[in-house]
């Protein structure tokens, strides 16, 4: 069934973003919820904008995949992109691909409508999770009915659509987050989710041009568009936590391998700290060997 909870109006050029800051705050780390923005008609997200973009991104930017993917797909990424970038964007429908160009913050342009975007949600978790660290951004192009498998982001972020309609499907868990961990454990060590169980607790968005969904840090979510060509522009942000949060999932990665049974993310504020502060110290000695 789709549902929405709440909009949020995201304008633009003089309001990038204008958000109940009541809902935001109780939808923040936990669920997600509808909004509404005015991006659809900005001349950055024309198909030939986006496609110029491709070409002047670093080739690990940019990925090109089959459009139809399963939705419980846990394969790794496969590239099926030939010839130069922009070429794959204006044929993306004819040749049956899903195109993601990450970070596109690398452009000047394109990060100053990320910061007008993100500089008035600042605000809103600036006493949230230690504040907003890390901004990004990312396009998604993709041929008709196409499907993104389910994933983890570790970022917080905000999707917003700007051509075609997408199916956003999110399985927050709330009341079982023992489960959200341990999916979340299963995903992380390359092992198969249980995306019936996924699916049972899932609450769908629809998403059109000017709508868009906000996708907490580490929730499981997966896409379908509809027909006609989608594009959507996706702005992640990080926080200290979730800063954090990557450095203890990768050592309780480690530790499971070891077979050990190692305290969930969140469980212990404590130790927590410890693990994240060993991934800083072994970073440091790791990059000081380096430039020896």
């Amino acid at each position: 069934m789709t549902r929405t909870y709440l909009w949020m109006e995201i304008s633009t050029p003089s309001k990038p973003v204008d958000i109940d800051a009541a809902a935001f705050a109780d939808a923040f780390s936990r669920r997600s919820i509808a909004v509404r923005h005015r991006l659809a008609d900005h001349p950055l997200f024309t198909i030939d904008a986006i496609a110029e973009l491709a070409d002047r991104l670093p080739p690990e930017s940019v990925r090109r995949e089959r459009g139809n993917l399963p939705l419980a797909n846990s394969g790794g990424y496969v590239d099926v992109g030939d010839g130069p970038p922009s070429e794959t964007i204006r044929n993306v429908e004819r040749t049956g691909t899903r195109v993601s160009l990450r970070d596109i913050q690398q452009t000047p342009e394109y990060a100053e409508l990320i910061d007008e975007c993100l500089d008035q949600v600042e605000p809103l978790v600036a006493e949230r999770q230690g504040g907003m660290t890390q901004r990004a951004g990312y396009l998604f192009i993709s041929c008709s009915n196409s499907t993104t498998p389910m994933h983890f982001d570790r970022e917080h972020s905000f999707l917003l659509q700007v051509k075609g309609v997408k199916h956003v499907t999110v399985a927050a868990f709330q009341d079982d987050p023992a489960a959200l961990r341990r999916e979340l454990d299963r995903w992380v060590d390359g092992r198969e989710c249980d995306f019936g169980a996924m699916q049972a607790v899932a609450e769908t968005f629809a998403i059109e041009p000017g709508v868009g969904v906000y996708l907490p840090s580490y929730v499981p979510h997966w896409v379908e568009t509809e027909a006609g060509i989608s594009i959507s522009f996706s702005i992640p942000f990080d926080t200290k936590y979730v800063e954090r949060a990557v450095a203890v999932i990768g050592i309780n990665k480690r530790m499971r391998r070891l077979h050990l049974s190692p305290r969930p993310i969140g469980s212990s504020e404590r130790v927590d700290k410890a693990k994240a502060a060993v991934v800083r110290s072994l970073t440091r000695i790791g990059g000081n060997n380096g430039s020896d």
